[in-house]
């Protein structure tokens, strides 16, 4: 019930507002399976980026502020304070950390708020300073390579392989509706991976399916996992 409220709000905003607040690749699969491509448009903040804004005509004038500190942050510690201030998580974009510092898209109604509430990071104090948005045409997302052997390509066994679960869990995830496949609610356990196949496990993380290495002798398969950071 929740999931269907959150979504609910989500449309009501799309056509009151004409754009939606930050969404999750979660929630726009979910959303994609209540709408039509034709009654919304993807604002993808930089290529490959985690969270996405869905608008009707006109992008919203979305902000980028760089977090300036004295000191060296951790993005964990960056959306640690955040969510510890009680600043819901459709309110901002990614934390992206570039040139060695972080930077945070935000919509233009909420700029004041976090200006006000964000002052510090763990007992540090730190300024948002407003960036020029194309900057954001820079930013890479960031992974971690890891390699897995595997009997085949079918995505409850990478799932499985990766979490280090039982297939009967991993099949519970898919009931559940855990796993999201290229930005839609992923079912079909059966269905074999393609090389740049993005998909997200609940609770696990984010997930790029990069190559096949290796085949084994055995029939298997050695491929590389893009985690994102």
């Amino acid at each position: 019930m929740k999931n269907n409220y959150n979504i609910e709000k989500i449309i009501d905003s799309l056509y009151n507002k004409g754009y939606s607040n930050f969404l999750s690749s979660k929630e726009l699969a979910l959303v994609k399976g209540k709408l039509s491509e034709k009654e919304y448009n993807i604002y993808n903040l930089y290529n490959e980026s985690n969270k996405v804004i869905l608008y009707k005509k006109n992008i919203p004038k979305i902000k980028l502020f760089k977090i300036e500190s004295k000191i060296e942050l951790r993005h964990q510690d960056v959306l640690g304070t955040i969510f510890s201030l009680g600043i819901k998580e459709d309110t901002f974009g990614d934390i992206v950390k570039y040139d060695d510092s972080f930077y945070i898209f935000l919509l233009p109604h909420l700029v004041e708020y976090f200006k006000s509430n964000l002052v510090q990071v763990k007992n540090n104090p730190i300024n948002l300073e407003e960036a020029d948005i194309s900057l954001a045409t820079n930013f890479e997302q960031e992974y971690i390579k890891e390699e897995f052997i595997v009997s085949s390509l079918r995505i409850d066994n990478i799932v499985s392989t990766i979490v280090g679960e039982s297939r009967k869990s991993t099949l519970e995830r898919f009931k559940n509706k855990e796993i999201i496949l290229n930005c839609e609610e992923e079912i079909k356990p059966t269905r074999v991976l393609k090389e740049n196949d993005v998909f997200s496990i609940r609770k696990k993380g984010k997930y790029k399916f990069s190559t096949i290495k290796k085949v084994t002798k055995k029939g298997g398969f050695i491929i590389e996992i893009l985690k994102y950071k």
